[in-house]
């Protein structure tokens, strides 16, 4: 914004709530080091300088450029550190000796290049003060090594695997030892085993930065509204962690949604099977049940109780869509929209590259034919025409049939061996069979097939006939309950 009744309209920010003014000598000083970090906009860089202390911004013009030069001769490419300079400019008010080179030789000796622990703080900046990551990496450590099956691998480096992946969990580095030990004592006796704990913080690690009372209320409004016991709340906090990262009210909003449609015994078990419909946004699973509707299911209701899980899915995506259009037109008995929602819903959260790519390879080797709804009842079938005992091993000549499921979920090697059988029983010439491509390299060219090019073109007009059709606030609703943001490691546990 910008200040009135002065002579030169100083431009504004608002630090912790206090308008502060960024002077126009502050923004003439920091020229420099923007430009020594490829940052065109000096006028961003002012701003974010600004929101600091007077001492730090002192601290930034004195050393920003030493520090810049210091992390430039860590590996930390230009975009990058123009991005850590607006991103986090207290880094470059303390000599690199101080505060940058102690902050990144503790993370490089863990395991990350420079670049790596830059994301850290480039997401995360470090808090005011100059933290002590020695004290949390003593508590965390030894969680991230027990019953560790990495072979050589300290505790430490675990941790370094563990940012990796979860920048974010660089903001338990900062946290008090107590603290942090008294969270983790908590969450083991509240029934997560240590190795639960570190499948969990690779996931979210802000679970670990909730404090007992906070997750007890959590809790305590499980309880009361659904009337779940201990062992469920155990699960969500294992399976769907990001819940506890959740006020008390955005919970309590969540289950009464869920009773209110579903009815509360119903909301316990879908809820008992999704743990995750607590972590996400009302509106998001009415939004999916819209999109059924308008895909002909008759009873929306019943496909939710039974298969909570495709209540989490982006259904307007075109990736979604895509999946279930392939799954009508290549399946032999055609089935509707409705019935691919029904019977094969949870295959379509699958990647395309995987059940498109899989279903277009079939359909190039000729191998449709062999595909079945049913692969018990194919094989009855077929063994009463050939009367042949219905039971037992796996009759003489018997075809090689291939399910649905054996499409979206089997692992490449057992889906190869899977193909290789459907060829092998369609043809008796070998060299035929083992000349053809493998998945790996159908799926190399699979972008550019005619047939791909068609399917997403009609999924991405299929997403749009469905917005048109759908209610526009709660289509809005809609795209906000999905870029909602939880609360945060440091945050105070509300959405």
């Amino acid at each position: 914004m910008r200040g009135h009744g002065t002579d030169n309209d100083l431009e504004m920010v608002m630090p912790r709530g206090k308008s502060v003014a960024v002077l126009p000598e502050l923004a003439a000083g920091l020229a420099p080091l923007a430009a020594a970090c490829s940052v065109a906009d000096v006028a961003a860089v002012a701003r974010a300088v600004a929101a600091l202390d007077n001492s730090r911004q002192q601290g930034v013009l004195d050393h920003g450029l030493a520090v810049a030069a210091y992390l430039q001769g860590l590996g930390i490419e230009q975009a990058q550190l123009g991005r850590l300079l607006r991103r986090c400019p207290r880094l470059f008010s303390w000599p690199s000796e101080e505060r940058a080179g102690v902050l990144f030789s503790v993370l490089m000796r863990l395991g990350l290049s420079a670049g790596q622990a830059a994301d850290c703080f480039e997401r995360y900046p470090p808090a005011a003060g100059m933290p002590s990551f020695k004290p949390a990496i003593a508590v965390l450590a030894p969680l991230m090594a027990a019953g560790s099956k990495s072979g050589s691998r300290t505790g430490e480096q675990l941790l370094g695997d563990l940012l990796k992946q979860q920048p974010g969990g660089v903001q338990l580095l900062q946290r008090g030892t107590a603290a942090l030990q008294r969270n983790l004592d908590n969450l083991l006796q509240l029934g997560l085993s240590k190795q639960q704990m570190k499948t969990v913080l690779l996931r979210n690690p802000a679970l670990l930065a909730k404090s007992p009372e906070h997750l007890a209320k959590l809790e305590a409004v499980l309880q009361q509204e659904l009337g779940a016991d201990h062992q469920l709340w155990v699960k969500v906090l294992h399976r769907a962690a990001r819940v506890a990262s959740c006020s008390d009210a955005t919970v309590r909003q969540r289950t009464q949604a869920l009773v209110a449609e579903f009815g509360k015994e119903e909301a316990l078990r879908m809820v008992g099977n999704a743990p995750v419909l607590l972590s996400i946004d009302v509106i998001v699973w009415r939004l999916a049940m819209a999109v059924w509707r308008l895909c002909s299911v008759s009873d929306p209701l019943a496909v939710a109780c039974n298969s909570p899980s495709l209540l989490l899915l982006d259904w307007l995506n075109p990736s979604r869509l895509a999946n279930l259009l392939v799954l009508q037109r290549l399946l032999q008995w055609k089935p509707s929209a409705a019935h691919v929602i029904e019977r094969y819903g949870s295959y379509v959260k699958h990647s395309p590259q995987k059940l498109v790519g899989r279903l277009l390879y079939l359909e190039q080797l000729g191998l449709l034919q062999q595909l079945v709804a049913d692969k018990r009842a194919a094989r009855r079938e077929w063994r009463q025409s050939q009367k042949q005992p219905s039971a037992g091993k796996q009759a003489a000549g018997e075809p090689a049939f291939i399910s649905v499921s054996d499409v979206a979920t089997l692992a490449p090697a057992r889906f190869a061996g899977l193909v290789h059988d459907a060829q092998a029983w369609l043809s008796e010439d070998s060299e035929l069979v083992s000349s053809s491509p493998s998945f790996e390299e159908f799926s190399e060219g699979l972008h550019q097939l005619p047939a791909w090019q068609r399917l997403w073109a009609d999924a991405e007009a299929g997403v749009a006939e469905l917005k048109q059709q759908l209610p526009p606030e709660l289509l809005r609703a809609g795209v906000s309950g999905r870029q909602g943001k939880h609360g945060g490691i440091g945050g105070s546990g509300s959405d």
